[in-house]
């Protein structure tokens, strides 16, 4: 997704092939520089984390289908709600290339489990035909994310029936229990009894206090709840009511064993409760209850699709996923769309489909990064295109339809860059001014990449992929097609 120069990278992952230590080296190419080195989530909590996720723990189905075919729409990780989109990486990325991402990705606390390039060409081959992008509710409804057990150790939750007249917290001490068994999970739960009416149940167990400090406890319910530390209260849910009246309380803790007790009554209707805590080594908050808190997040970002007009194209100068920092998009009418990175003078992306989605930055600032909205994304450029030589970007000129022409220079060479669309692919116009006779390599892709074809018209490939172009005195006009099967 992100990349360092193609010389530097194919000597690395050639090096590390025959140490069999592919995945790292993967993983810091494709991945790192949106989900962090160490799986950490990318800066400003702005892409989510990989470290210690359920979604890459469990059945490995579910993050092969994100990397093959791109994930888009709201997901929550780790406790917090993402509405980004992660472009497919099916083309660019071999079955055991993938395979070694994951195995790496799932030694991030994600219990280690190796995932083989059998698994993924399984996958691959059921989906070949698919286009769209995943969503959440989807992935979920095949590949559930395993349940990770509560931080509540020997919970012993005890059930007492009431009058229907009780509609407040009663004096435990005086009631005997109709029924107590223990809560294996770990967390507070309703299960067997959020059918009923004018009851009660006390939830007893011990947390582990890893670091002294000021602890936080969110609760809430449908009807009244308390929850004590130590048999201090802590936070209160007083009087009748629905979900959705969340309180919180404070208190100080030391390490080793606290004591949680945990009051609930159910009057009439709904049932649920809900309870968090977050603290010294709890890394955030921390659900103590199977139903999740619900709290007011700060308002996602709406999708803003970009589109062509009719017959002119549409521009989207931003930061954008895989490419560097100085990306200029276009999106060409027809469903043609490619990124020019002004960085290295070199055309950096191409897809068909929708063009992108600017929500991201349209109403704010900082470097969350722009997706293309497409099934496929392909990666043409790592690096300069003209290897050996320096480059200066010098602008752009717009025709009449808004198409641009990108203009840079090369070593004393002047050159106009003229990409647009051509059946289902591009055509790339080089325009090259030379003041004297000689030669120039040119490389209009890092390597093969599954599912485009590349035709220089009148030239012929080098081994390496590269052409040689020749230079007379004067314009010297060179064409490239780009295929998209």
């Amino acid at each position: 997704m992100y990349f360092i120069p193609p010389l530097l990278s194919a000597l690395a992952l050639f090096s590390l092939t025959l140490n069999g230590q592919d995945g790292p080296v993967l993983y810091q190419t494709y991945c790192s520089a949106c989900h962090g080195t160490q799986g950490q989530g990318g800066a400003a909590e702005a892409v989510p984390p990989l470290a210690n996720s359920l979604w890459a723990q469990g059945d490995p189905d579910r993050m092969i289908k994100i990397v093959l075919h791109g994930l888009m729409g709201p997901i929550e990780v780790v406790g917090k709600e993402y509405n980004l989109v992660m472009p497919p990486q099916g083309a660019v990325l071999k079955d055991g290339q993938l395979a070694d991402i994951l195995s790496h990705i799932r030694t991030f606390d994600n219990g280690g489990e190796e995932v083989t390039a059998g698994r993924v060409a399984s996958v691959r081959k059921k989906y070949k035909d698919r286009e769209a992008y995943w969503k959440a509710d989807e992935l979920l409804k095949d590949h559930p994310l395993p349940v990770k057990p509560g931080p509540i150790k020997n919970l012993v939750r005890k059930y007492y029936p009431l009058p229907k007249s009780k509609k407040s917290l009663p004096s435990f001490t005086e009631l005997e229990a109709n029924a107590s068994e223990s809560e294996a999970t770990g967390l507070i739960s309703l299960d067997g009894y959020s059918q009923g009416d004018h009851f009660a149940v006390v939830w007893e167990g011990m947390l582990k206090i890893k670091r002294e400090g000021q602890f936080i406890f969110t609760l809430d319910s449908d009807d009244l709840s308390a929850l004590y530390i130590d048999e201090k209260k802590v936070v209160e849910v007083a009087g009748l009511g629905g979900m959705g009246r969340a309180k919180t309380g404070k208190v100080t803790l030391h390490p080793g064993l606290a004591k949680i007790r945990v009051e609930y009554l159910e009057f009439t209707g709904f049932t649920g409760i809900a309870a968090s805590w977050s603290g010294p080594g709890t890394k955030g908050v921390q659900a103590l209850s199977a139903t999740k808190v619900v709290s007011k997040r700060k308002p996602i970002s709406k999708m803003v699709e970009l589109k062509p007009v009719g017959k002119e194209a549409v521009h989207y100068r931003n930061f954008i996923a895989g490419t560097g920092n100085r990306s200029f998009s276009v999106g060409y009418p027809g469903g043609v769309n490619l990124v020019f990175n002004q960085e290295n003078c070199g055309l950096e992306l191409l897809w068909r489909g929708r063009f992108i989605d600017a929500g991201p930055r349209w109403n704010g600032r900082g470097t969350v990064r722009s997706f293309p909205l497409s099934g496929q994304v392909y990666h043409l450029q790592k690096g300069s295109p003209y290897p050996g030589h320096t480059f200066s970007f010098r602008g752009m000129e717009l025709d009449d339809h808004e198409y641009p022409t990108f203009c840079y220079s090369l070593d004393g060479l002047r050159v106009r860059d003229r990409p647009q669309p051509a059946g289902r692919g591009m055509e790339r116009t080089l325009t090259i001014e030379s003041g004297g006779a000689g030669e120039v390599v040119f490389a209009p892709l890092y390597q093969p990449v599954p599912g485009l074809s590349l035709e220089g018209r009148g030239l012929t490939a080098r081994q390496d992929g590269t052409f040689l172009l020749p230079l007379h005195k004067g314009d010297n006009s060179f064409t490239f097609h780009y295929g998209i099967q």
